[in-house]
């Protein structure tokens, strides 16, 4: 898994991975896009450990967004 900064949760060196499905298609219709292949998700805990950062980035472009952009929390 790649490692590496996260802006959001202000994490030098995080775990993220890329999308499962049901957070792709999420992540399709929120920002309109076909395809969102190339994003990933940042795997940081949070507060006490019960969250996840689960902030969004494109590969290795830390800021893809003019604000950060953070997938819901898994059903």
């Amino acid at each position: 898994m790649p490692m590496r900064s996260c802006i959001t949760c202000k994490s030098p060196e995080e775990e993220h991975r890329f999308l499962e499905p049901k957070e792709a298609a999420w992540l399709k219709k929120h920002l309109d896009l076909k395809n969102v292949d190339g994003f990933m998700v940042c795997l940081a805990p949070l507060d006490d450990g019960a969250k996840q950062c689960r902030n969004v980035r494109k590969y290795f472009v830390e800021r893809p967004f003019r604000e950060p952009l953070r997938l819901p929390e898994p059903e």
